[in-house]
């Protein structure tokens, strides 16, 4: 018989070996989970910050997500890491393209989503290096989705290229125009049309299966604003269009541009149109050539159950004003303004003499408090001011966001125009028919019921603001399409 003494020493031994080195696997793979927590926390963060800037150029959005990305992680990823990152991004998404640094595969958009993915990371193990792990790899996506939160969106107004802060014309129907209005437009200026792709936050639904009507539903973007995501048209594809801002650019040399996604719906029935290779809506639908008196009048004044259950934009008020049988908002602009004397709180206390609240609403006549408005805007630095307006402009249905196209001018017809950026803005004159002239309507201006002349609204003007006017909080707020303007949801 065969003396066994000391095999379970041997066995022991072997299996304190085994414990002992499961043991230390396990710290190193939590160290391996841990660092893919941090990441997907960075990674959610990133597309977070990058939704934030999504109406700005790609590079912008770009610097946005790596610099989230950067104050996040203890050993962030560099530029080589992001630009060697391996791709595409998932279907339906095309790689984003930095100014500098050309493609980055690892973060993805198109007309609706931003996708962000961290370039893989290697975790050096300890323990496990004695079965021949040296490494563990980890990373982590996230993808946010772009959803209106209140409805007010963008108008479908364009504003010029070239336009400065100040009173702008939003829209003109035919006969007589008044200034701000150049008086040489025949017919509506810088109106758009655009289709509706379905937004469930709107209850709307898509317009795709009858394209060719898309002029119906003017009325419905003026009151509850555009029910789809519009992005700007990168200067960088722009300068390579070499498209002139002053030309009227062909709708034909427009389609042929590999970097435009024309706003018009694609798939018919569908709930949004298909991005062209991933880009997103940057070229709107611009009318200058018809006159859009009856749908401007719906949507601003008359029209009742538009989708979201709501009626025109002006009726959206507690503050109001008769109009011809119309209860329409009458908060001014300089009602939210600011002082100019030194106080506790930012709001109250922005330092711009022109733009004292209190001064300007103790004028005695609407046509002083205008100038006066004008004057203060035309004061306010191009940029780094401070701001001046309260969130409280949030509550009149008069603030909204248009697209400025690259162009200054329009022309006249119907044409696809690539959208430069998006500036705030305050709807402030509308403008009736009396005889042989126009008579506006401006709030605030102490009349009790203004019943002159006939209902159709004949032109639009409002007051085209400087982002820093505002705080974040309005932009936000919005639903719209400027800068901070869309609230994002991570869907990892």
């Amino acid at each position: 018989m065969r003396n066994d003494r000391g095999a379970a020493a041997v066995f022991l031994a072997f299996l304190l070996f085994l414990l002992i080195g499961v043991a230390a696997i396990s710290l190193d793979l939590a160290r391996g989970w841990n660092e893919r927590r941090l990441d997907q926390t960075a990674a959610d963060l990133a597309a977070v910050a990058g939704a934030l800037s999504y109406d700005t150029n790609q590079t912008t959005i770009a610097e946005q997500v790596m610099t989230s990305v950067s104050a996040n992680l203890a050993n962030p990823p560099g530029t080589a890491d992001w630009t060697s990152c391996v791709g595409p991004p998932p279907p339906g998404f095309a790689p984003i393209t930095h100014a500098s640094l050309g493609r980055i595969d690892c973060i993805g958009i198109n007309p609706s989503y931003l996708w962000v993915k961290l370039p893989d990371r290697e975790v050096e193990t300890t323990f496990a290096k004695v079965l021949g792990f040296e490494s563990i790899t980890t990373g982590a996506d996230a993808t946010v989705t772009l959803l209106s939160g209140s409805g007010s969106g963008a108008l479908p107004f364009a504003i010029r290229g070239n336009s400065g802060s100040g009173e702008v014309c939003l829209d003109t129907g035919t006969g007589q125009v008044e200034e701000p209005c150049e008086t040489n437009e025949s017919g509506s200026f810088g109106n758009i049309a655009p289709p509706l792709f379905g937004n469930e936050a709107l209850n709307t639904s898509p317009s795709c299966g009858n394209q060719s009507s898309a002029n119906n539903y003017v009325p419905e973007s003026i009151a509850m604003g555009i029910d789809h995501v519009l992005w700007s048209f990168d200067e960088a594809y722009w300068v390579a269009s070499g498209w002139s801002p002053d030309a009227n650019t062909a709708n034909n040399t427009v389609r042929s541009n590999p970097n435009t996604q024309l706003d018009e719906c694609i798939d018919t029935g569908g709930p949004v149109a298909t991005p062209k290779d991933g880009v997103p809506i940057n070229t709107v639908y611009v009318d200058t050539g018809n006159s859009t008196k009856a749908d401007v009048t719906e949507g601003m004044m008359t029209g009742t159950g538009f989708p979201d259950g709501q009626d025109a934009r002006l009726t959206r008020s507690s503050n109001t004003r008769r109009v011809h049988g119309f209860d329409l908002d009458n908060n001014a602009l300089w009602k939210y303004l600011g002082t100019a004397a030194s106080g506790t709180n930012p709001e109250d206390a922005h330092f711009i003499p022109e733009c004292d609240g209190p001064t300007i609403r103790a004028l005695p006549t609407i046509d002083e408090r205008n100038e006066a408005m004008r004057l203060c805007l035309e004061s306010y630095p191009t940029s780094g001011g401070p701001q001046i307006f309260s969130d409280a402009i949030l509550q009149t249905p008069r603030i909204g966001v248009a697209p400025r196209l690259w162009h200054n001018n329009l022309g006249s017809g119907i044409s696809f125009r690539p959208i430069k950026s998006f500036d705030l803005v305050f709807i402030h004159g509308l403008w009736f028919k009396q005889g042989g002239n126009t008579v506006p309507f401006f709030p605030d201006d102490g009349t009790s019921d203004f019943t002159q002349g006939t209902t159709p609204i004949e032109q639009v003007t409002a007051y085209l603001l400087i982002d820093e006017m505002v705080s974040d909080n309005v932009h936000t707020e919005l639903g719209g399409f400027s800068n901070d303007s869309w609230i994002p949801e991570i869907y990892e």
